[in-house]
């Protein structure tokens, strides 16, 4: 859960280019399962790459709260 602006921008550009990259894989695919199947590897890289910002600017070991 973001603690700052800049928690929460990040956050926001990561839903954008979620929504932007189901709205072109869906502008070139033919069926649902073809959109799903490359949506979803793509909104796990996004996901990493959310989790790994996540962890590297957490203020504490490990990413725990204190």
């Amino acid at each position: 859960m973001p603690v700052s602006v800049i928690g929460w921008l990040i956050s926001l550009a990561g839903a954008a280019y979620a929504i932007y990259t189901f709205i072109s894989i869906d502008s070139r695919s033919h069926s649902v399962s073809d959109t799903l199947i490359n949506f979803v590897f793509r909104l796990l890289i996004i996901f990493a790459v959310y989790m790994l910002v996540g962890y590297l600017a957490s203020r504490t070991p490990g990413g725990k709260a204190a």
